[in-house]
């Protein structure tokens, strides 16, 4: 069975390369309405004749809100959820060219001044909200040493040529496997590390098991080990839509981790330092929920012992 995925997967990598080339030649060529158009008649269909895609962004849903929300509310939150990913996705190619004109126009940072441009090593946090790409892209601009921890893309010729678009500014991708020792130097350099911070990650990938929007869920450690062993604060950055095509990026929000003592229960304070982070992730879906990326299989795993009744089900 593995073979026959290896071999599709190995047919399918020309063909994706040629859409991706494609799309950052003709993307970048049309007016911002039309991206915007296209974004929103994308999502829709997304929702109306993507199958998987409802069925896991319903799932979840049902699951964080339960009967606070009715149905009608939930559908609208999702086809607005797929729309703004689809822009997103297309926004990668729309923002290639003229770069520098389009992100000053089309993103705005709140508030414009504050901690997260300061010139020190901070730990950034965001999720798959909004433009979550624009904010790094926008970061490099504005002079911030900016390095985003990445998963590697299994096509590589589409790996190496999506990393140097978001590079294309001065952010630096930094690929998630072996990146501790790059992170470290990074901090003592006065560097920023940036993490998608989500996603399900497995305890054999680094993840541990805490409360997510009411559901325990396993997330990767790494943020908040590393701010922990270096002492290097933790800021937030979230993306939201706007009207016109337009995003608003909030940060602000700064969580000072505790000093590193030998004596103390590591495990416990890395945990007790994700859980907040999580915290905050989750009020800000809460807050923005039409701007979150339901449609992605956050509770797969079900934590040891828990009830599975409690969790999404994913057909």
């Amino acid at each position: 069975m593995s073979r026959i995925k290896d071999k599709r997967r190995a047919l399918r990598r020309p063909v994706e390369t040629f859409f991706f080339r494609l799309g950052t030649f003709c993307i970048p060529l049309f007016p911002r309405p039309v991206i915007v158009g296209f974004a929103k008649l994308a999502g829709l269909l997304t929702f109306h004749l993507g199958k998987r895609e409802r069925t896991v962004g319903m799932a979840n849903l049902d699951a964080v809100f339960d009967d606070t929300k009715t149905q009608a509310e939930k559908k609208a939150i999702l086809q607005k959820s797929l729309i703004s990913f689809a822009c997103t996705m297309t926004d990668i190619f729309w923002f290639s060219k003229n770069t520098e004109k389009r992100s000053a126009k089309y993103q705005t940072f709140i508030p414009e001044a504050g901690p997260y441009f300061e010139s020190h090593a901070q730990i950034i946090i965001t999720a798959h909200m909004g433009n979550w790409e624009l904010i790094g892209l926008e970061s490099g601009l504005r002079g911030l040493d900016v390095g985003s921890v990445a998963a590697v893309t299994k096509n590589q010729a589409v790996d190496k040529h999506l990393n140097a678009l978001r590079q294309r500014t001065g952010q630096t991708i930094i690929a998630r496997e072996g990146a501790m020792r790059t992170l470290i130097a990074r901090f003592r350099k006065n560097g920023k590390a940036a993490f998608v911070l989500d996603q399900n990650t497995a305890e054999s990938e680094g993840g541990i098991w805490v409360d997510f929007l009411g559901m325990p869920t396993p997330v990767s450690s790494a943020p908040a080990h590393l701010a922990y062993r270096t002492g290097t604060e933790i800021i937030f950055a979230f993306s939201h839509p706007q009207k016109g095509g337009k995003y608003e990026a909030f940060t602000g929000k700064v969580i000072q981790p505790p000093p590193y003592d030998k004596q103390q229960d590591q495990e416990a304070i890395v945990k007790d330092l994700t859980q907040q982070i999580l915290d905050v992730v989750s009020k800000e879906i809460l807050a923005y929920p039409e701007t979150w990326l339901w449609s992605y299989k956050h509770w797969r795993n079900v934590a040891p012992g828990d009830d599975p009744t409690k969790y999404p089900t994913y057909n």
